[in-house]
């Protein structure tokens, strides 16, 4: 009996380590499913997944494998640039919602259509805001839900959601509406995740795993079908992940493709939820528009339903066809406007698709219409300020002069703001944006984040401190205190004396607990020469536990 037990651990054990020199080897050598493994999102019962806030990445780009920052802002949009308040109440705003031909997370941000359509727009003297709401995998109920969900929704002068072909299949696959037997819109509750499904799709493993099951699905298919795996997948896990390219390899969360019922129902819903987004809109004070993507010709049924439900359409076939057309009957193959080796636009399609809408909002707004050479020029001194691609292939010698340094860092200033940063205090200031909440006033700075403390120390070269921070919490409840430190009256946290040197400064950061806290209170203190502990200072912080998570830290 012991032998057998011993047997079963011995096999036990080399079962994990081989799954995890088979993790290793997936995520070092093989990173096809990098994407999906490492993305990052919070659920959401209304939307199924949604951005979260002050979220740094990085993407390579499809054609030449390049690296590029991908960072989401204060109101979890993937632009470069925060929104406060006072911005949107002080602008015409306009928000653009959609898929990943929206958010554009495979170049970096000053190419998506978005920023050179905001730059165009702020050549005069009204103030705008164009707000990029893209989100990967997102259908048009999602797009709506999002709507709903955006808190200054009322702000928003101009609404524009840019559909794509794969908006009503999503409709079927996402199953987030149905129509009663009136016809009318009914919310169906998005599905909950158990707790091992994040745990489990951040395994390389898990997806060569539904790889197999797409490419050969007989060789799981008594597997899938009975264990509680499948039906997950069957109810929208691949949903859940950020990446378009591969709902293919994930399969479809309603299996089958959308036979004709399927269609005509999705098509219901979706002149549904066109209708309810519309007169949203509109009570909101906003104007709705639905822009086609060029991708192919636009599905006739879609346009004449748009047509019918009043909803103006912004077609961008004929926008692209005037420029290029041979575009309307090649569609992206081939096509300048889209990525060698991915099937969406590229910088030049973005930059088409920016002109093709400042046209439109450009009579919308009444501005003066420029001339063809005004609008390039404008656009060449906005793309040359970064570094990368012309879309607008307007850089041959001689015939444009190219901004100022001054002119093309005020751009950059603008649209790459989170990228730059002159110290690691403006940084702070961005990352908990809140910086009121400062802590201690002393030889270090102390910021209070929702989620972490921040201490920082200006004018601090070396990468190790030489005396320790302490971090003693105290909890509302004091069941929370561990057991041994009970007589102490707080939980213990102490920090390394390793911290991060940023631009000359040492930083030390620390997620705070996730239960409710009282008080916090942090200093430094040093060993003296015969071992005893001396604090160098104190500071104390009180949370508001009534507040919740703005004072709370949890």
């Amino acid at each position: 009996m012991k032998n057998l037990f011993a047997n079963v651990c011995l096999l036990l054990a080399s079962c994990a380590v081989g799954l995890v020199l088979c993790e290793a080897s997936l995520s070092l050598f093989y990173p096809k499913y990098q994407d999906v493994a490492t993305a990052r999102f919070y659920s959401d019962a209304r939307r199924i997944w949604a951005r979260t806030p002050h979220q740094r990445d990085f993407r390579n780009h499809p054609d030449t494998g390049a690296p590029h920052f991908v960072y989401y802002n204060n109101l979890a949009l993937r632009q470069h640039r925060n929104f406060s308040a006072a911005d949107l109440a002080a602008a015409t705003n306009i928000g653009v919602f959609g898929d990943s031909f929206t958010e554009n997370i495979r170049m970096a941000v000053p190419y998506s259509f978005t920023e050179p359509l905001d730059y165009l727009l702020n050549r005069g003297q009204q103030r705008f805001n164009v707000l990029n709401f893209g989100v990967e995998g997102y259908g048009t109920g999602q797009s709506l839900l999002h709507y709903e969900h955006f808190r200054h929704v009322a702000d928003l002068d101009h609404v524009l959601y840019v559909y794509y072909e794969n908006d009503l299949r999503n409709i079927y696959r996402m199953d987030l509406f149905h129509l009663d037997a009136a016809g009318q819109l009914v919310r169906n509750e998005a599905i909950r995740e158990p707790w091992w499904t994040p745990l489990i799709r951040r395994l390389h493993l898990f997806y060569l795993v539904l790889d197999v099951r797409q490419r050969w699905p007989s060789v799981l298919a008594d597997f899938a079908e009975t264990t509680a795996i499948n039906e997950h997948l069957k109810r929208g896990w691949e949903e859940r992940f950020r990446d378009e390219r591969h709902h293919a390899l994930l399969g479809a969360s309603r299996s089958g493709r959308l036979d004709q019922d399927d269609l005509k129902n999705s098509l219901g819903i979706f002149r549904q939820l066109i209708r309810r987004w519309k007169h949203l809109a509109e009570h909101n004070g906003s104007t709705f528009s639905v822009v086609l993507l060029p991708d192919r010709p636009p599905q006739p049924f879609v346009a004449e339903l748009l047509t019918a439900e009043g909803v103006e359409v912004i077609d961008l076939h004929a926008c692209f066809g005037e420029e290029d057309p041979d575009h309307y009957a090649r569609g992206w193959h081939g096509s300048p406007y889209s990525f060698n080796k991915d099937h969406h636009w590229n910088e030049a399609g973005n930059c088409m698709a920016a002109v093709c809408l400042y046209r439109v909002l450009e009579e919308r707004t009444g501005r003066p219409k420029w001339s063809e050479e005004k609008l390039q020029d404008a656009l060449f001194q906005y793309y040359a300020a970064f570094e990368g691609r012309d879309p607008t292939e307007t850089k041959a010698e001689g015939r444009r002069s190219g901004p100022s340094e001054e002119a093309s860092s005020t751009i950059r200033e603008k649209y790459l703001t989170l990228e730059i940063s002159s110290s690691l205090k403006d940084d702070l200031r961005q990352m908990v944006g809140q910086p009121d909440k400062r802590i201690i006033v002393s030889d270090f700075d102390v910021y209070l984040d929702r989620n972490q403390i921040i201490y920082v120390r200006e004018e601090c070269r070396p990468v190790h401190t030489q005396v320790r921070f302490f971090l003693h919490v105290i909890p509302v409840n004091e069941r929370d205190i561990p057991e041994y430190r009970r007589q102490y009256g707080f939980a213990n946290e102490d920090f390394l004396q390793q911290g991060l040197d940023i631009d000359g400064q040492c930083v030390v950061r620390k997620r705070l607990p996730a239960y409710p806290i009282s008080r916090i209170r942090t200093g430094q203190f040093v060993k003296d020469a015969q071992g005893a502990y001396r604090t160098l200072w104190e500071g104390e912080f009180v949370m508001d536990p009534s507040a919740g998570e703005e004072k709370g830290g949890h």
